[in-house]
């Protein structure tokens, strides 16, 4: 395809349709890698401890908003869909800190055997390391214990013994 010049000061057309030649050198645009530092080693590494004394500031504000909710809740009215929405968040909020203390219990308990292992191995005895199934049955020990003590054992075994009915008869006809 031959395109003419219609003044020879002037620049030859050229095709846009027409491939580059092989020996000319197109220069490639560097691709940009995306890291993400979950998983990137140059982050380093998780550490719950330290990432709970560098936002500790966030608890505080947590329950600055708690607080707000629950006075705007006593002054929300008739609006039925916002008393939804915060009754939600709060039982949102509670939950969370319910799980927040569950995990720092479990965390203090892990702590505390740990320490009981050292000592022992420091004293010249073997150190005595639980069984996976010992843990277990120590822990459904100890929350029969908590539900006799705040009085809803009964009500639990009930559950659970209506739970195991309902699985007995579904396997019975199947």
């Amino acid at each position: 395809m031959a395109f003419h010049r219609a003044n020879k000061n002037r620049p030859r057309e050229e095709s846009s349709k027409v491939p580059v030649p092989v020996f000319r050198e197109v220069f490639q645009i560097k691709k940009k890698h995306h890291r993400d530092p979950r998983f990137d080693d140059l982050s380093g590494s998780f550490n719950s401890e330290e990432f709970e004394e560098n936002y500790s500031f966030i608890n505080d504000i947590k329950k600055r908003e708690k607080e707000e909710l629950e006075k705007e809740l006593k002054t929300v009215g008739d609006n039925e869909e916002r008393r939804k929405q915060i009754l939600y968040l709060l039982q949102r909020m509670k939950n969370q800190e319910k799980t927040k203390k569950l995990l720092e219990q479990q965390k203090a308990e892990r702590e505390k055997e740990r320490e009981e292992i050292m000592e022992a191995a420091k004293s010249g005895k073997k150190p005595y390391i639980p069984k996976k199934s010992e843990i277990k049955k120590k822990k459904l020990i100890e929350s029969y214990q908590a539900l006799k003590k705040s009085g809803k054992l009964e009500k639990y075994l009930e559950r659970k013994r209506k739970k195991q009915f309902s699985k007995d008869t579904k396997r019975f006809y199947k």
